[in-house]
């Protein structure tokens, strides 16, 4: 039942990764009931211990029970801090991951919503002028149906556009639900943690409290070093407890591990293919603008060439037409008739002159249209731009964490070359089967980092009052395990490289401030025997 309670209590960051929010409410419910059974074996075992122990008055008895409650108390709040930390940590990869993806449909939006713009304004001017032009333009039948043609090809393009920017505008309004629900879920977890970070503080306050209040009278602290002889009496049974349930249930919980970077995994490759989707319609967009763009500038070239022949032909004309006027007018000697011709010649000239004018603004006026057309089409390509710089950023990050989780998926390297030591720095307290432990005691100074003493996965990472932070590390052949820990680097699922800093020294009162203790297991199958590390 022990081993039960132990590992459920150290395989919970597993299922965080692939469950619900409410499942992972329940299972933390589960946990923590489990907690209580175990801590209440616990208090059990200390108990009978402390039977044993000579000279213990009522009153002593009664102040270990009450150390004994906020230690359970501690145990338990400590834990739900990490759980709560590691469902915030997947929480805000969540929610960045939504942000991201609503910033680059928010981006495709804006891009459409111009392009929306201009073809309503494009309509607008044309209105139904466009099929009388293409029949006056056209030279014959065949002409016209392949104007014809062309022009249902890009009014389906414009209905393409219209349906995507309201497809994309949809997708945004669920990005944006779903990011608000996120961000809800986030600050609920975080003031969650808060909570139990505030209970945990306060405990902590009273245990320090009764402490500081024991050590002041010799009874005080007779009763501290009969609970710290009881913990001590306990130590063995627990590491062989906690050690022994990690690695009977190590095939259930790499195969959990598996699982959960294989949904990751498939979470990613599912990201990278929808950043390349974007990425491959920001390069259509971005070759359909340049496309435009030079049809665009040769359509200027040629209104430009148009006009000019234009301007020149009329030019003509009204030379001409002033000439024969002349020629006419020299033939006409009656005064009458001359000025007729005058009249006419100088209303003639007045045509002309507001025909020039009328070509003269309607340049001015496709100018203008050019010019706006231009300045909107520059406004696309910045943005479409700006969307392929995001997007290559993007699938940088993506691929960079497909590969993390493509390498924690690999099967651990074969072992080459020795172990490393566990503490950098520090030395032996006590040697290997001292006073029957099967373990190492080392010492450092204070804040010093316990490391992995070889590449493996992290199988355990989990809290006790009397050992502190206690991380087991698999590394195929071997189990490694460090006790004493605080301020834990890593978490269940990891995989770690040989002198990875685990965690800070100086977290067990069993083994004291500035030491920890290692221990080291030769594994076949279910079972496992600790052996001598050699140091």
């Amino acid at each position: 039942m022990r081993r039960r309670a132990t590992l459920v209590l150290i395989s919970a960051a597993l299922l965080a990764g692939a469950q619900t929010t409410s499942e992972r409410l329940e299972q933390l419910q589960r946990d923590l009931q489990q907690q209580r059974r175990l801590n209440a074996d616990q208090a059990r075992e200390l108990e009978r211990v402390r039977n044993t122990i000579q000279n213990l008055t009522a009153q002593q008895k009664a102040t270990l029970t009450r150390l004994d409650g906020l230690g359970r108390n501690v145990t338990q709040l400590v834990n739900e801090v990490a759980t709560l930390a590691a469902r915030t940590r997947l929480a805000e990869q969540l929610l960045a991951d939504t942000t991201a993806a609503k910033a680059r449909t928010e981006t495709r939006v804006s891009r459409l919503q111009e392009d929306v713009r201009q073809i309503l304004n494009t309509l607008y001017r044309e209105r139904s002028g466009r099929y009388l032009q293409l029949l006056s333009q056209s030279r014959s039948l065949s002409d016209l149906l392949i104007r014809l043609n062309y022009n249902n090809m890009a009014g389906k393009y414009n209905v393409q556009i219209i349906e995507t920017l309201r497809s994309e505008a949809a997708a945004l309004k669920q990005q944006e639900a779903q990011q608000a629900q996120q961000t809800a879920a986030l600050k609920d977890l975080q003031t969650q943690r808060a909570e139990v970070l505030a209970n945990l503080k306060d405990r902590r306050q009273e245990q320090q409290t009764l402490l500081a209040s024991l050590q002041k009278s010799e009874q005080g602290q007779r009763t501290i070093a009969a609970q710290t002889q009881a913990e001590q009496a306990l130590t063995g049974r627990t590491i062989d407890n906690l050690v022994g349930a990690v690695v009977q249930e190590r095939a259930r919980i790499e195969a959990e591990r598996q699982r959960r970077l294989e949904e990751e995994r498939q979470r990613r490759l599912a990201e990278l293919r929808r950043i390349r989707e974007a990425q491959e319609r920001a390069r259509r967009e971005a070759a359909r603008l340049a496309a435009v763009r030079a049809a665009q500038e040769r359509a200027a070239r040629i209104e430009a060439a148009r006009v000019e022949a234009a301007r020149i032909e009329a030019a003509r004309v009204e030379a001409a037409r002033i000439q024969a006027a002349r020629a006419e007018a020299a033939r006409v000697q009656s005064a009458q008739r001359q000025a007729a011709q005058e009249k006419l010649a100088r209303e003639q000239q007045q045509r002309a002159q507001a025909e020039r004018e009328r070509l003269v603004r309607e340049q001015e006026a496709r100018a203008l249209a050019q010019r706006s057309a231009a300045a909107a089409q520059t406004t696309r390509r910045a943005a479409v731009q700006q969307e392929q710089e995001q997007l290559a950023q993007q699938r940088q990050e993506a691929e960079a964490a497909q590969e993390r989780v493509e390498q924690e998926l690999a099967p651990l390297p074969p072992a080459s070359g020795p172990a490393g030591f566990p503490l950098p720095g520090g030395q032996v307290s006590q040697g290997y089967g001292a006073n029957g432990a099967q373990w190492v005691v080392l010492s450092a100074p204070g804040g010093t980092q316990a490391a992995a003493t070889a590449a493996g996965n992290v199988i355990a990472a989990t809290y006790y009052n009397s050992l502190g932070w206690v991380i087991l590390v698999d590394h195929g052949p071997t189990v490694s395990a460090y006790f004493g820990l605080q301020d834990p680097q890593v978490s269940v699922g990891n995989r770690v490289a040989q002198g990875t800093p685990l965690g800070a020294i100086g977290g067990s009162p069993i083994f004291g401030p500035d030491r920890m203790a290692f221990q080291l297991n030769r594994v076949n199958g279910a079972t496992r025997q600790p052996v001598n590390p050699g140091f």
